[in-house]
């Protein structure tokens, strides 16, 4: 991540002026390339997220290095860190996730395609990284996603990352956004709901 502050930190909004932005300058260039979006930018573009992000994590860039550059400028003109837009995502010491059929497009202009990835290529994504960071996004796609159980999250997994398991390390934050999100649903229910009832254990 960029690390800049939080009054510059990205909501809907924003994000839609910096893309409005960079489609400009690859205008100018007449340039037209797709970004595909994961992480925060994708949770609140794709998936309805209230949150902010501190910048916009591209797991592909097409035409990378004239983006890159407009995406520069585009960071001078509205006071942006200049990493707002970075592709650091690619080197995280995982596979190379399946492609995402199901990413939503959550941005169109002559110039600029953004797709934002889906709710289950982040969730793999997330519960793979396994950072405490991300739990609100987890328990978030776990909701999103009506998961259950800890079978339901391996399956979406290794479908994505299919030759390696979710690091062992990973299962116990996994499994507490698992009966976090449980809880919610019976608090909210005022008792558990027959779904709960026959999931059987996290496990």
């Amino acid at each position: 991540m960029s690390g800049f502050p939080d009054p510059q930190a990205l909501d809907r909004q924003a994000l839609r002026r910096a893309f409005d932005a960079l489609s400009r300058r690859l205008g100018e260039r007449d340039v037209r390339a797709h970004i595909y979006v994961v992480g925060g930018a994708a949770m609140v573009l794709a998936h309805g997220s209230g949150r902010l992000t501190r910048d916009v994590d591209a797991l592909a860039i097409d035409r990378r290095d004239e983006v890159l550059e407009a995406a520069g400028r585009v960071a001078e003109e509205l006071e942006l860190a200049p990493s707002w837009l970075n592709d650091a995502v690619r080197t995280a010491p995982w596979p190379t996730p399946r492609p995402d059929a199901r990413a939503a497009v959550v941005y169109d202009s002559r110039n600029l395609v953004v797709t934002g990835a889906s709710a289950e290529q982040l969730l793999a994504m997330k519960v793979r990284a396994g950072r405490v960071a991300d739990r609100e996004d987890i328990e978030s796609l776990i909701r999103r996603l009506g998961i259950s159980t800890l079978l339901h999250v391996q399956a979406i997994h290794d479908a994505i990352f299919p030759h390696d398991p979710i690091p062992e390390r990973n299962l116990e934050l996994i499994i507490d956004c698992l009966q976090r999100v449980r809880d919610a649903r019976a608090s909210d229910d005022g008792h558990l709901t027959s779904s709960s009832r026959d999931s059987g254990p996290i496990r």
